[in-house]
């Protein structure tokens, strides 16, 4: 076994309080979903998530703060073979630790329909686990202070709508070397907000 591996095991569970503050219409099943599918692909690592809703603007001394939008205030336009579209799931802004969800935009990239004004009905499960993924990316950009992205696992640049929903995880994971980096962050974070 890896001695990485070994260690993770060895370690004690470390949990974390997060707030989390949904401005948009989204499901309690989703969100539900969605925070157990960041739960789980973080539980390799031994890592627990305490999610905490809070109103917007709430001051906390978390390591990072997620907020949950229908939508960017900005659109940011890129081409693709389905016309110009902003394709845009989430981000995170590493130096105010806070990571933005786009629900509408998880939405049209799980219906892989990205030139419809309004939101595509999705399933709540279907949703809500795609949202887990793409929270789950972005806290890894902000516990990693990971400004590009890796060639596979979670940390890759972008995922195929199939991706979001499948039944598999396997494109979600984390490697060894980075669930210990996300470890020592987070403890690090939490002692510097004490």
């Amino acid at each position: 076994m890896h001695p990485a591996l070994i260690g993770l095991l060895l370690c004690p569970a470390l949990s974390v309080e997060l707030p989390i503050y949904v401005g948009s219409d989204l499901s309690p099943a989703a969100l539900e979903r969605a925070l157990a599918e960041v739960d789980r692909l973080f539980d390799a690592g031994g890592i627990r998530f305490q999610w905490r809703q809070t109103p917007e603007g709430t001051i906390s001394s978390a390591p990072a703060t997620i907020v949950v939008l229908a939508r960017p205030h900005e659109a940011v336009v890129s081409g693709c073979s389905r016309n110009l579209h902003d394709h845009r799931l989430g981000h995170t802004y590493l130096a105010a630790r806070r990571v933005t969800l786009w629900t509408e935009q998880v939405a049209r990239a799980v219906a892989g329909s990205w030139g419809r004004k309004d939101p595509p009905p999705v399933d709540a499960d279907a949703l809500g686990t795609a949202l887990g993924r793409v929270l789950a990316h972005e806290l890894g950009h902000l516990f990693l202070r990971l400004n590009g992205h890796r060639e596979n696992g979670l940390m890759k640049a972008s995922f195929s709508h199939r991706a979001l929903v499948g039944k598999s995880d396997r494109a979600f994971r984390l490697s060894e070397e980075d669930l210990e980096r996300v470890r020592a962050a987070i403890t690090r974070l939490q002692a510097a907000s004490r």
